[in-house]
């Protein structure tokens, strides 16, 4: 288990496990079906860890903060889904809610060891200062050319990885957008 994944009670990890979480499935299994079948344990799952603050901040902050999304329409991820008709309880077991989910639950989505090779770099985020992003967004790059990692969903995971290692919006945005030139790159090879 990775040090990112939240510790779960007993009863969450239940629910956890009765949640589909795969964003790609496979054509022989009806993907209405499994949206029906995450609906209950998905908010249930919601509702517990909610109620005891078990998801750490910064992770919602991601969910509902405008500043963490610096995609081409303005406005928070939550605030996204409302603009195309999904709020409260539809947003949360809209399928393409999965990836948020995932990420509170488990932080990003990447290998550990190009988890390890980051954190390496950032060494202790206290001591972490705007001249160290320099080195930080280089060492993405490179992590981004040595894993040959050519799907752009990766620099939104290095930008969820940046939070979870403690660096400022800011910060972590200069992660995100490196990682994104980087793999664009990978995808010209």
């Amino acid at each position: 288990m990775s040090r990112h994944h939240i510790q779960l009670t007993a009863d969450e990890k239940a629910l956890v496990d009765r949640i589909d979480l795969r964003e790609d499935l496979p054509h022989t299994v009806d993907g209405h079906q499994v949206y029906l079948a995450n609906r209950e344990p998905i908010l249930a799952l919601l509702k517990l860890l909610t109620a005891r603050d078990g998801i750490p901040k910064h992770r919602i902050a991601y969910w509902i903060d405008p500043k963490l999304n610096s995609g081409r329409i303005k406005g928070s991820h939550r605030e996204l889904f409302a603009r195309n008709g999904s709020s409260g309880a539809e947003a949360y077991t809209h399928p393409h809610f999965k990836p948020y989910l995932r990420y509170f639950l488990y932080g990003a989505d990447l290998p550990e060891q190009v988890i390890e090779e980051f954190e390496k770099q950032i060494g202790n985020p206290e001591w972490f200062s705007g001249s160290d992003i320099i080195a930080l967004t280089k060492k993405t790059r490179e992590i981004v050319r040595n894993y040959r990692m050519r799907d752009s969903t990766y620099a939104d995971e290095f930008h969820k990885l940046a939070l979870d290692a403690g660096l400022s919006a800011s910060n972590a945005e200069s992660v995100k957008k490196n990682a994104a030139e980087a793999i664009r790159r990978e995808f010209k090879r």
